[in-house]
């Protein structure tokens, strides 16, 4: 069934907009996209360029914090003052509805206990007051930070669910393999050649090979459901899956850590949440502890964009070894092919030589992939995700 968006502004104006019937709310108002733009997110097909459209619009956890975020801005104010100020109000609310019992009252002993409860809850608010270092902004920050996490997590299921797909070919494969090795097995063993054990072990491998194809059909539903999911399609529907977009060698010439760590290091959330509570810090220990977070913060978003440009490096040797083996493969084949021609080899020999050239070329195909997501890895850490940790 095919998934009709219609977009629903989801913030402060509470503006409904329906037109047609939908599965999944759109967090933007309408103007807030063109035609064309709406149009392909509101299709049935996830195309990886969309994923981070998709994620903003219709992922129910971002929704749930654009909410969330609104409703802190109404109870608690944008500033870190605001906050505990609203904080204080709510121990002074606290404060005024205690009423102290009289000495000679039945109840005394339960009424005390209320209040002292009530003393505690009041003491913790104008503590938490004068601790206080969020404001709206760390918020937005924060619940930010998750939506692009989102977004690195759709683009690995939908990377995930290719290389599934390319592993099932790669399993049908060895099937077809085990078949082969099966009929020649019981050819030999016909002529005397083969045991019955040998004839068994070979049908053994094919039940393995059963079991493998199964297996990696289940890996594939689980990955397509994960991902549409959180795209905003029900587990159940079915939506095109379009291919991942092969890797791009010339990005790799453009990746420079230390060049790009300034970059990394201006567009790094957590590094900036601190940086926010370290503006809004008051207390001289809070701020040297913070200064010392931001200080380790910053060397290890440096490191990680060295480490992820380092496994870039190791994805790229990876696929020109996949490459080079289904090089080699082909020559291989051709020579066979000559051969069988020439009745020097046989036929299960050739058969199984194309099996490898196939093998090879899905091999390649998962390197790519592999090389791609070290790609875009390496270009999220410098776009704000690096990890501080």
């Amino acid at each position: 069934m095919k998934r009709l968006k219609q977009a629903l502004s989801l913030g402060m104006a509470g503006v409904m907009m329906t037109a047609a019937p939908i599965t999944a709310f759109a967090a933007s108002p309408e103007f807030s996209r063109s035609a064309e733009e709406w149009a392909k997110l509101r299709d049935n097909t996830i195309e990886y360029d969309e994923l981070e459209g998709l994620i903003q619009e219709y992922n129910a956890t971002v929704q749930t914090n654009n909410l969330d975020l609104a409703e802190f801005k109404r109870k608690y104010g944008d500033t870190k003052d605001d906050v505990s100020s609203k904080y204080r109000d709510m121990a002074d609310e606290i404060y005024s509805s205690i009423n102290y019992p009289e000495s000679d009252d039945v109840s005394y002993g339960m009424m005390v206990g209320s209040v002292v409860m009530a003393e505690v809850q009041a003491k913790n608010m104008e503590q938490q007051a004068d601790d206080n270092l969020q404001d709206s902004e760390i918020v937005y920050l924060n619940y930010k930070s998750a939506e692009k996490t989102l977004v690195t997590v759709a683009q690995s299921n939908m990377i995930s669910y290719e290389k599934d797909q390319l592993a099932l070919k790669q399993a049908e494969l060895a099937k077809r393999q085990a078949e082969i090795a099966l009929t020649s097995t019981q050819t030999h063993a016909s002529l005397g050649m083969s045991s019955e054990v040998d004839v068994l072990n070979a049908k053994e491998s094919i039940q393995n090979a059963d079991r493998n194809v199964e297996s990696s059909k289940a890996a594939i539903e689980n990955v397509r459901q994960k991902l549409q999911v959180m795209l905003g399609w029900k587990y159940n529907d079915t939506p095109e899956i379009t291919e991942v977009p092969a890797s791009d060698m010339s990005r790799i010439a453009a990746m420079d850590p230390a060049a790009d760590k300034d970059q990394a290091l201006e567009n790094n959330y957590t590094l900036k949440v601190n940086k926010k509570k370290l503006a809004n810090a008051t207390s001289d220990n809070t701020k040297e502890s913070l200064q010392k977070t931001i200080e380790d913060n910053e060397r290890k978003i440096g490191s990680a964009l060295v480490t992820n440009y380092q496994n870039v490096l190791t994805a790229k040797l990876a696929y020109d070894q996949a490459e080079a083996n289904l090089e080699l493969a082909k020559r291989n084949l051709n020579s066979l092919q000559l051969q069988f021609a020439q009745g020097k080899a046989s036929r299960n020999q050739l058969e199984n030589q194309q099996i490898t050239v196939e093998n090879a070329e899905l091999s390649l195909k998962t390197a790519d992939l592999t090389l791609f997501q070290t790609m875009e890895t390496y270009d999220w850490a410098v776009n704000g995700l690096a990890s501080t940790s």
